[in-house]
C-alpha cells in the first residue's frame, strides 16, 4: 500500500517538474538558436544534457 502511494507521489512530482521545466528548456533553446544561429549545435547540446 505504501509503495503504491509513494509511486503515485513520485509520478505526480515528476509530471509537475516536467511541466514546469519544459517551457524554460524550450525558451533557452530558442534563445541559444537565435544568438548562435546554429540550431544543429543547440540540438546536439540539448540531447547530451537529456
Amino acid at each position: 500500500m505504501a509503495g503504491r502511494i509513494i509511486a503515485a507521489l513520485r509520478a505526480v512530482v515528476a509530471t509537475v517538474a516536467n511541466v514546469l521545466v519544459l517551457p524554460f528548456r524550450v525558451f533557452a533553446r530558442l534563445l541559444g538558436v537565435s544568438s548562435k544561429g546554429r540550431p544543429g549545435a543547440a540540438r546536439r547540446t540539448h540531447r547530451q544534457a537529456a
